[in-house]
């Protein structure tokens, strides 16, 4: 599995040796509203891979994980690290701009729905068999991010008392991973990868 998928297998695996660390340094890399408007910058991405408990962080790696076997070998672990960094940047700005009143942010759920979203595109494409199952997973997908925009909680994942789920994280990285998706699967991209492959050397 590390083989197939080596970029998500290391931030699945961060998630979980950050998750062990402790509460201080879990605090310490929070995306928190505050110290990022201060300058603390890194936040932007570290927020992504600390989480508020082990079980929090595991039930992210998993799916994380798991998604990333499907998409990275598509697309290729280089191009997929940039897609999750510039996502981890994307979906915490969006953040910043469209969720006021959020002032603290952990976990690596936005970039596991991106990983999804952009997985599922392209097994869509080439997988034509498994489109009941995408239609099903996207049905159930849209009911959590409902589930959790209107009720406030977690749709399976349990949180500290006074942590509501940052839903729009979710939607976030959905239109993230329909964006990449579309950005992969354009016949321009395509065709310019291919005239790299015939020029590098043999």
């Amino acid at each position: 599995m590390l083989r197939r998928a080596p970029v998500t297998c290391t931030i699945g695996g961060a998630c979980l040796l950050l998750a062990c660390a402790g509460e201080p340094i879990a605090a310490g890399f929070a995306f928190e509203r505050a110290a990022v408007l201060r300058g603390e910058l890194w936040r932007l991405w570290s927020g992504h891979l600390v989480h508020y408990s082990l079980s929090h962080a595991g039930a992210d790696a998993l799916v994380l994980i798991a998604m990333g076997v499907v998409a990275e070998p598509a697309v290729g672990s280089r191009r997929l690290a940039l897609v999750l960094g510039g996502g981890a940047l994307l979906i915490s700005l969006g953040l910043l701009a469209l969720a006021p009143g959020l002032n603290e942010y952990r976990g690596a759920s936005g970039l596991a729905v991106l990983t999804a979203v952009l997985g599922g595109a392209l097994a869509w494409r080439h997988h034509p068999v498994s489109r009941p199952v995408l239609v099903c997973a996207a049905l159930a997908l849209a009911s959590k991010t409902l589930w959790e925009a209107f009720a406030h909680t977690a749709a399976f994942t349990d949180l500290p008392a006074g942590v509501s789920v940052a839903w729009q994280a979710h939607l976030l990285g959905t239109l993230l991973g329909a964006c990449a998706a579309h950005a992969v699967m354009s016949p321009r991209l395509k065709e310019s990868h291919a005239r790299h492959r015939d020029r590098a050397p043999q």
